[in-house]
C-alpha cells in the first residue's frame, strides 16, 4: 500500500510538472502571437490609401472638381497610386480620360455618374499628356510626375 501512495505522489508531481509546462507553453505562444500582431504593421510600414483625383468634363474641357481651370496640369509622384475618377457633365457628348504613354484609360461615364481607374504612376519623373480620345484637339493637358 505504501508503494501505491508513493507512486500516486510521484504521478501527481509529474502531472503537475506537465500541467505547468503546458500552461507555460500556451502562455509563450500567446506572447509570441501578440508580439507578431503588434510588430507586423510596424514592419510592413505605413499603409497609405490611394490619393483621389476627381476630374469633371464640361464645356469640352477637363476640370479638377471644384476648380475652374480648364485642362489643368495634374501633379503626381513616382510610384504613387492615384484613384482617378471621371464625371461627365457635358450633355450629349461622350468623353473619356486617357494617358496614352501609360496605356491607361477611363471609359465614358454616363451623365453625372462616375467611372474610375487606379493608376500606378511610373517611377520616372517626366511630363505626360492626358487626353479625351474623341476630342483630343480641345481636351488635353499634362501630368507632371515630380519627385517629392
Amino acid at each position: 500500500m505504501i508503494k501505491n501512495v508513493n507512486s500516486s505522489k510521484h504521478f501527481l508531481k509529474i502531472f503537475s510538472r506537465i500541467s505547468i509546462f503546458r500552461h507555460a507553453s500556451v502562455l509563450l505562444v500567446i506572447v509570441i502571437i501578440s508580439g507578431l500582431a503588434f510588430l507586423w504593421p510596424v514592419a510592413a510600414g505605413p499603409f497609405t490609401s490611394p490619393r483621389k483625383l476627381t476630374l469633371v468634363t464640361r464645356d469640352m474641357a477637363f476640370y479638377l472638381d471644384g476648380l475652374n481651370i480648364p485642362n489643368p496640369v495634374l501633379t503626381m509622384h513616382p510610384g504613387e497610386t492615384v484613384h482617378v475618377m471621371l464625371r461627365n457633365e457635358d450633355v450629349g457628348f461622350k468623353h473619356n480620360f486617357e494617358v496614352p504613354a501609360w496605356n491607361q484609360a477611363i471609359q465614358t461615364p454616363k451623365k453625372n455618374s462616375f467611372e474610375s481607374i487606379l493608376i500606378e504612376v511610373p517611377g520616372l519623373p517626366g511630363r505626360y499628356e492626358y487626353i479625351c480620345g474623341p476630342h483630343s484637339a480641345l481636351m488635353h493637358g499634362f501630368i507632371e510626375v515630380i519627385n517629392d
